[in-house]
């Protein structure tokens, strides 16, 4: 037997030697990694796309509203103390939370409240937007008409509290006769309006 025979001989017994279930060919080895490997890049690339698609709804502002409904109007009479928070008496300054406050009388807290509660968030709104509030005070003849423009920045809330404090209410036993509030656009349009039973007599 030459040696190229030898060889050929060799090369046969070597070919079908069989590999160990531990260590398997190499080819083997990758042919399974290729599906795995695969599917990770397909399973990456999906949530990659997805978390694209949420960011994108999640910063996307709702547009702002071109109408909106009073859904009711609750008066009462309003303490300053029961509007002051814990806190307020540590910094000195006042705590309104997720409530929105406005007032005829900044710096005054105690009077008359109207919570309007919309139908929408109040931050929807248009920046620019005022609330007229008409009153008739009562034993008073003449018509009292204040004007509010709502902050820019507003809390998650659908509530406004409208307050006639100060000395534009004469205290707690006092009760409006009648009253009527619009909420106008930065355009002056309407975007939505409600009054008491007493207002259209």
């Amino acid at each position: 037997m030459n040696v190229e025979t030898q060889e050929m001989h060799a090369e046969n017994l070597i070919s079908h030697i069989p590999y160990p279930a531990s260590h398997p060919p190499h080819t083997a080895k990758l042919d399974k990694c290729r599906p795995l490997t695969n599917l990770a890049a397909m399973h990456l690339h999906l949530t990659a796309l997805v978390c694209l698609l949420l960011t994108a709804c999640a910063s996307t502002p709702k547009p702002a509203l071109t109408s909106v409904e009073i859904k009711e109007i609750k008066p009462r009479y309003i303490d300053a103390e029961q509007l002051t928070r814990v806190s307020e008496y540590f910094t000195g300054q006042e705590n309104t939370g997720n409530r929105v406050f406005l007032r005829t009388s900044p710096e005054a807290k105690s009077g008359y409240y109207f919570t309007l509660i919309l139908d929408e968030k109040v931050r929807r709104l248009p920046k620019g937007t005022t609330i007229i509030g008409e009153f008739y005070a009562p034993e008073e003849v003449d018509l009292q008409r204040y004007t509010f423009t709502l902050p820019n920045r507003r809390p998650k809330t659908k509530e406004i509290f409208v307050g006639l404090t100060g000395d534009d209410w004469p205290g707690a036993d006092a009760i409006p006769a009648a009253w009527r509030f619009t909420i106008k656009g930065p355009n002056g349009n309407t975007l939505g309006e409600s009054q008491s039973f007493l207002w259209s007599l």
